[in-house]
């Protein structure tokens, strides 16, 4: 099972993502669902170091994931980050729809 934790802010903007284990759908480097996840996370980490330019410390590990999203008060930033992480989420959302035995989602506010 994939585990996929979500950090938010009270003000509702997200401060940590982190994804942790394997669906087991199928094997090792034909699973879908655990592809399908590293590429959204992946790929929103992508997009706030390099698009965005924001220094966020990340971790990346077989099975394993996590990106710390500093405070950002520049608000154009701010916007880009919001839309980055919460498509991202979407995505999570949707193959979790697709595949609920496979994948949980969890939301913390801290």
């Amino acid at each position: 099972m994939i585990e996929i934790g979500i950090k938010r802010h009270k003000t509702g903007h997200v401060l940590e993502f982190e994804v942790s284990g394997h669906a087991n759908f199928d094997e090792h480097g034909r699973d879908i669902v655990c592809c399908a996840i590293s590429v959204l996370a992946q790929t929103a980490i992508m997009g706030l170091v390099e698009y965005v330019g924001l220094d966020c410390k990340y971790e990346i590990e077989d099975g394993y994931l996590i990106c710390r999203i500093p405070d950002e008060a520049d608000s154009q930033k701010r916007i880009k980050i919001d839309a980055i992480v919460e498509t991202m989420i979407l995505g999570m959302n949707n193959i979790k729809q697709g595949y609920p035995s496979y994948v949980t989602i969890k939301c913390k506010e801290v």
